[in-house]
């Protein structure tokens, strides 16, 4: 019967929150913008009414499908909706249109399968632009704008040529609409340059031609080609290189081919950081008789050779011909035995250990290919140790690595923690990974022992964040770079952070009921908290530290009776009554965490949570039967008599401002005739007043810390507010140019002749206007002895 009554209400619950538009495209909850714009291409190229005539429904079917997309792709429309259902959506924000069916074939997310082109998002446009020691130009495109289409082969062609000269990236605003209104991105397409080590990009304005565009660049290359001297040229030829670092040489003059100014410097870029480059005019400086006339580039190796010769480069005038023939020159990268992975993995693991960490490529066969990608990696990452490793020949040591694909990227860290990469084996993709990965020294890919024994309480005291993943599930990898960005935030000695593949781990994943990826969870001692929130690596960083040192109170059926049930009339709890599957009971979580933050400056204020799914009877005998279900226990009450029950949004402005309504402090809402008796015309007392207008975001968001100030400043302060959509002229007077504006009028004295000070008060938090106030009055003297 109980079972039966449940279905009934998740049935009519579904039907009153209307279409379903995860199912509707075929979409997890926790989808990506990335996913969401694929399901949906899938579905346009398929369903859409240009393809399907004789269907009459057809055009119905498809203005459903774009509303989803529309909604889903929007981050603040998804939020309502997965709070609210449809109802909460505005009838104005349902666009009920679409493009045509070429559109969708051909112009939808424009770079996202191009290997040269990194397509970008919020999530890692910082951590691999800003202060990167590569050049960067990224295209801010829409894939409705037709130059962002027309400028597309170009950029395609662009980001190919000039492949490891710079990156070369891309951003769809239409996904990534947050990324591009922070920057500043106001037309399409929109392209930004940005130097090496920049933090700030600077906006191309030529034309978005291919020529001009690589001739701005090459401009701006940041390149060293030495000019060599007669004496440096005789002692090179000799053997004697610089620093014994490798050095490729231009010799030009008359009737040699020593490519353009421009190809010089695309070489140069190409090799930076790899061998240095140089350049000598032959026509001034005797050359020797060691290079013909056709000669154009000359290779000084620095490895040792029993007999030293120098490679010529004759009758080559490709750039890509000569770049390749050079990597052929470079040392082999370092081939490594099983010996050798576990001596680096010691010696990484050593405490004292300096050594920087390792990229190694996996592989069986040849490795003719890898090895030329990996000796053009050191260009773009920089101090990694690189090394490759034969599986054929050491197959037990890649069993035990779960090494299941070839080629296969890895990283062995400093501390001795390893992780393998699930992404493209592109070079800038490998790049990305090891860059990101290396510096998460402390996430760890956990073998089989080492999940048992933290499942089991095993390893003492120590933390664990857990990820079980699958590397086929997109919001998997999705997730793995923002769980990296999370663990800088930590000391390895307060928490450690694993990641399990249940593809490789699938008897441990089922014996631990792990159903669905990702799935996240914090293990401390005998405590696992799951972790439900939207993924990314601020709410990871939110989530442990609320669950290491909570600020929302946890009740549950030990102690609920215990506090809840004995409430003093002095004490306000307000708790949340929430299930861990439950949608909108994840998005109110870190609403509701920030809410106790806030409010915890307050001690007569308790904000708690009770779990549903962990104390089902407990929130059965108060008649919780939806979640998340928000109660007030308010003050001038004991123990559980009175409740009120919380309706409106449920973010933490609107929870806040709902709570302030209960406080005993009230704030005075004033109008022309109150401000000026009690206020500007006031002896003693000190007022402090909010001049706002109902319409304003900001106004809004201060308003309950307005109200939390008002209890804060009890008997010192009295707080007002004046509407100044009503009281205009009011609000001119006190030299209001906009909202809010906080203003604190000291008294006038006690003969009533001195002229009332009036103060502007900058602070937007409740804790910024206690001390700012209190600030001021102890400056005042006087006011502070009256008082």
């Amino acid at each position: 019967m109980y079972f039966r009554i449940i279905l009934m209400f998740l049935l009519a619950l579904s039907q009153s929150l209307g279409e379903d538009y995860y199912k509707l495209l075929g979409l997890e909850k926790n989808a990506d913008q990335k996913e969401i714009r694929q399901a949906f291409k899938k579905l346009a190229v398929t369903h859409h009414p240009d393809k399907n005539n004789d269907d009459p429904e057809a055009h119905d079917k498809f203005i459903k499908y774009t509303t989803a997309y529309e909604v889903l792709k929007d981050p603040e429309l998804r939020k309502k909706y997965d709070l609210y259902g449809e109802e909460g959506l505005n009838d104005a924000n349902k666009r009920h249109n679409y493009h045509s069916y070429s559109y969708y074939q051909n112009n939808f997310g424009i770079y996202d399968d191009d290997p040269q082109v990194v397509t970008l998002n919020t999530n890692d446009y910082d951590d691999n632009v800003i202060n990167s020691e590569k050049i960067w130009i990224i295209n801010f495109y829409s894939p409705m704008c037709s130059h962002c289409r027309h400028l597309a082969p170009i950029w395609r062609r662009v980001a190919k040529d000039l492949e490891g000269v710079v990156r070369i990236g891309a951003v769809n605003c239409e996904d990534d609409w947050n990324l591009c209104r922070r920057l500043g991105i106001q037309s399409y397409p929109t392209l930004l340059y940005y130097p090496k080590n920049s933090h700030h990009g600077v906006r191309y304005t030529q034309e978005k031609s291919y020529d001009t565009i690589v001739d701005f660049i090459f401009e701006r290359l940041d390149v060293n080609i030495e000019q060599i001297s007669k004496s440096k040229w005789n002692q090179l030829i000799n053997g004697n290189l610089i620093d014994n670092k490798s050095i490729l040489i231009f010799t030009c003059g008359k009737n040699r081919q020593c490519f353009t100014a421009d190809e010089r410097l695309k070489i140069a870029a190409i090799f930076e950081n790899i061998i240095d480059t140089g350049i000598i005019d032959c026509d001034k400086i005797n050359c020797g008789e060691i290079l013909s006339s056709t000669t154009g580039a000359v290779f000084l190796s620095s490895e040792e050779n029993d007999l030293w010769t120098p490679v010529i480069f004759n009758d080559i005038d490709d750039v890509e011909i000569l770049v390749h023939e050079i990597l052929q020159q470079l040392p082999e990268p370092q081939e490594l035995t099983a010996n050798d992975f576990k001596e680096i993995e010691e010696r990484l693991g050593l405490e004292d250990s300096n050594d920087n960490g390792w990229l190694l490529c996996f592989y069986i066969g040849h490795a003719t290919e890898l090895d030329l990608q990996l000796k053009r990696l050191p260009s773009i990452i920089h101090d990694v140790n690189l090394g490759k490793l034969n599986c054929a020949k050491y197959s037990n040591l890649c069993g035990d690595l779960n090494i299941n694909r070839y080629p296969m990227w890895g990283v062995l860290k400093s501390g001795g923690a390893f992780e393998l990469s699930h992404g493209k084996s592109t070079i800038n993709d490998v790049a990305k990974f090891a860059e990101n990965a290396i510096k998460a020294e402390n996430v760890w890919a956990l073998s089989g022992d080492k999940i048992l024994s933290i499942l089991k309480r095993q390893r003492g005291n120590e933390v664990w964040f857990i990820d079980w993943y699958a590397p086929w599930c997109p919001p998997c990898i999705q997730f793995l770079p923002e769980l990296r960005k999370a663990s800088l935030e930590f000391d390895k000695s307060i928490i450690h952070f694993g990641t399990i593949d249940c593809t490789i781990h699938s008897s441990i994943c089922r014996q631990y009921n792990i159903k669905s990826y990702p799935t996240a969870m914090l293990i401390n001692g005998t405590v696992t908290s799951q972790f439900t929130m939207q993924k990314t690596a601020s709410n990871v960083v939110e989530f442990i530290n609320e669950a290491m040192n909570p600020t929302v109170f946890r009740l549950n059926a030990d102690n609920y009776y215990q506090t809840l049930g004995r409430k003093k009339s002095k004490i306000l709890w307000a708790v949340d009554y929430f299930a861990p599957w439950c949608g909108p009971c994840q998005q109110l979580t870190p609403h509701w965490t920030a809410v106790a933050k806030i409010m915890k400056i307050l001690p007569n204020i308790k904000i708690a949570s009770v779990d549903c799914q962990s104390d089902v009877n407990l929130c059965r005998s108060q008649g919780v039967n939806s979640y998340p279900n928000i109660r007030l226990y308010p003050m001038g009450s004991e123990g559980l008599n009175k409740a009120v029950i919380y309706e409106g949004a449920r973010d933490s402005t609107s929870l806040m401002t709902w709570i302030g309504q209960y406080l005993p402090v009230k704030v005075k809402e004033l109008n022309g005739e109150t401000l000026g008796k009690k206020v500007l015309n006031s002896k003693k007392e000190i007022w402090l007043i909010d001049y706002y207008a109902p319409w304003c975001g900001h106004c809004q968001t201060l308003e309950p810390h307005f109200i939390i100030g008002a209890q804060l400043l009890e008997g010192i302060v009295r707080f007002g507010r004046l509407n100044c959509d009503n009281f205009r002229s009011e609000c001119v007077n006190a030299g209001v140019r906009g909202y809010p504006t906080l203003i604190l009028y000291l008294p006038k004295g006690k003969n009533g002749n001195s002229k009332r000070k009036d103060l502007h008060i900058s602070a937007t938090t409740a804790e910024q206007i206690k001390n700012e106030v209190f600030n001021v009055v102890n400056v005042n003297n006087k006011y502070r002895d009256e008082l």
